[in-house]
């Protein structure tokens, strides 16, 4: 009699091959595309917040990430469609979306979309969801490439809408 694996322990094996790949291309964990010699990080790093330039409707859109959740930037106390709009500086792959809203721990939208561009012309929703009192998160299933991200007030809170700072995994 020969031992054979059984058809539940080959599907382990395939989810768990799955479930590394999708860590690997979240930017979970490093992949090996990565290479000393080139000094050139995979797609899958965010750029260094440092880096970025922000934009958008709202009040001193820098504060949404200059490293402070003690500063923010912040809409007009009656605001629809207020947006912030932020350019990596490079092409990134990300999947989730934190807004701290800092200061003013009140200070969400309802409803909040991400909307993405590789050229800053272009944009297309990738997600809508609720805002939520001091931290939104903002999880996205499928990964998305892109350099530019737009995060707009779709149905404005009861205070003017604050993004303390933004992280991008």
């Amino acid at each position: 009699m020969h031992d054979h694996p059984t058809p539940l322990c080959i599907y382990c094996v395939y989810i768990i091959v799955l479930a590394v790949g999708a860590l690997a291309v979240s930017g979970c964990v490093e992949t090996a595309t990565y290479s000393h010699a080139n000094k050139k990080p995979p797609a899958a790093a965010i750029a260094d917040p440092q880096i970025w330039r922000l934009g958008g409707n709202l009040y001193n859109p820098g504060h949404a990430a200059d490293g402070s959740t003690s500063t923010a930037a912040v809409s007009d106390p009656a605001y629809h469609n207020a947006t912030l709009t932020i350019d990596l500086g490079k092409p990134c792959l990300f999947n989730a979306i934190f807004i701290a809203h800092g200061p003013s721990a009140m200070g969400f939208c309802r409803r909040v979309a991400v909307l993405t561009s590789l050229d800053g012309k272009h944009f297309s929703q990738q997600h809508v969801g609720p805002g939520t009192r001091r931290v939104t998160s903002l999880c996205i299933i499928k990964p998305v490439l892109a350099r530019y991200i737009r995060l707009q007030a779709i149905i404005p809170g009861d205070r003017a809408w604050s993004i303390g700072e933004v992280y991008i995994q």
